[in-house]
């Protein structure tokens, strides 16, 4: 964060100093005391199940220099700096406002039903080979986390790339608002959180909110294979590109190969002339996620071979298409979430991958899709045999229709085995995976997915 005096923070906020020397300075802020370094201002964050005033003594305690909050509190004979607001999430925020006002490089949005996460690495890789670069940590994506993540903002970075998510309208328009993005990329619209939103379009508009915060001078980069990305590009009063495999798009790809599964090549075409791109991700769809971070850095200055150079180097955030290797299996970890399009696209992985071997999908419950919800799960199951998956396990209530969609298909896995939760997979599945097999673990985050990940590779 940039220096500034307490005062100055106080008036960001619009709060109201209850004490303590308004010269003082911070380049810091914390919202967990487990994470407070000395000299921190502490914001005292109100959840459903938590209320950080009542470890105001422990922040103290922990040197904090400063506190922020919404309602008096007893701090003793301490000195700092107590402001006074009416809402601390809403001084969090306000607050990463003030602090990007003061930056004056490159901010880079990313959104999008699927993909935004591995497309935010991929443009950061990209960006790297330029400037010094924050990105999004994790999936700190929502109204918390991507104030704080600009919080870490300050003249050590010349470039940012900001991962923004959503369960409903006028989410991304808040957090927009805060970043006020010079470049957002839509990486396309699909079913998560659907039971929220009601419908495609309705999702599309949310995802579509970033494109609001364009200015003229601004830029997006947008998927033109997906029908409704499109339909939101006239919001955006800045340059648009639109990147893909199909027509009618200024980014394109062609003779995409991925002969050994765990990597993926292809060709860019792009307005700066052609050029072979190597990922060392697996995963066709990861294409179109690599002519996203291709298209921002062409518009960053970034040139074709320093792209290039960025791509070859990416690394995943984790529970992303992390392939492992266990002394028993190769085990394709994508727990972080699904929904119907992105395990589509993991069985397309694992198809690859496992190549000549014997294939095992682990699927788990996909959740928020509404009216979509056993349909969706008829379908992966579907898409699981289509892809010839040797074994399919399932686990949750939900994911019992995903084997219901197998067993319907012509050629269904030669196995099918459901279980309620991931704590009753261990014992099967010590029988079930053989030396040599290849296993994609996916689910919803509430399912706990990784735990099975955990016990495939300490199998002996």
């Amino acid at each position: 964060m940039y220096e500034f005096t307490a005062e100055e923070i106080a008036g960001a906020v619009s709060g109201e100093m209850l004490q303590g020397d308004p010269g003082v300075l911070f380049d810091r802020v914390s919202t967990d005391t487990r994470q407070i370094n000395e000299g921190d201002l502490f914001i005292a964050l109100v959840g459903d199940r938590f209320d950080a005033h009542d470890f105001i003594d422990r922040a103290v305690s922990q040197k904090a220099a400063g506190v922020i909050v919404s309602r008096e509190v007893d701090t003793g004979p301490w000195p700092g700096p107590v402001i006074l607001v009416t809402d601390t999430l809403k001084a969090l925020q306000d607050l990463a406002a003030h602090n990007r006002s003061k930056f004056a490089g490159l901010v880079i949005g990313v959104t999008g039903s699927n993909g935004k996460t591995t497309t935010k690495d991929l443009i950061a890789a990209v960006l790297e080979q330029r400037y010094a670069v924050l990105k999004t940590d994790g999936n700190l994506n929502n109204h918390i986390g991507l104030p704080l993540t600009l919080l870490k903002l300050d003249n050590s970075f010349g470039a940012v790339v900001l991962e923004m998510g959503m369960r409903g309208l006028r989410e991304i328009d808040l957090l927009a608002g805060i970043a006020k993005p010079d470049g957002a990329v839509i990486t396309n619209i699909g079913e998560t959180h659907l039971e929220r939103l009601g419908s495609l379009a309705n999702i599309a508009r949310a995802k579509g909110e970033i494109l609001d915060h364009i200015d003229p001078e601004g830029f997006a980069i947008l998927n033109g294979d997906d029908c409704m990305v499109r339909g939101q590009a006239a919001r955006c009063r800045g340059r648009v590109v639109f990147y893909g495999t199909g027509g009618d798009v200024q980014l394109t790809a062609q003779d995409i190969r991925s002969p050994e599964g765990r990597s993926i090549s292809f060709t860019a075409l792009t307005s700066e002339g052609k050029i072979d791109l190597n990922l060392p991700i697996p995963g066709r769809h990861n294409v179109l996620n690599a002519l996203a971070a291709v298209g921002v850095g062409l518009e960053a200055g970034v040139s074709l071979e320093k792209i290039k150079k960025g791509l070859g180097n990416a690394r995943l955030t984790s529970m992303r298409l992390g392939i492992k290797e266990g002394k028993r299996a190769t085990v394709i970890d994508d727990t972080y979430n699904a929904n119907p399009a992105s395990v589509k696209a993991a069985l397309e992985i694992l198809a690859d991958v496992g190549r000549g071997k014997r294939k095992i999908a682990i699927l788990g419950d996909m959740y928020e899709l509404g009216t979509r919800a056993f349909d969706g799960h008829r379908e992966v199951g579907e898409a699981a045999a289509d892809r010839q998956v040797d074994v399919l396990v399932t686990v949750g209530s939900l994911a019992r229709e995903i084997a219901l969609g197998a067993t319907m298909t012509e050629n269904p896995p030669v196995e099918i085995i459901s279980f309620n939760a991931t704590g009753e997979t261990a014992e099967i599945l010590g029988k079930v995976v053989r030396p040599g097999d290849v296993v994609l673990v996916k689910g919803s985050r509430g399912v706990k997915m990784e735990s099975i990940v955990e016990y495939l590779l300490q199998m002996t």
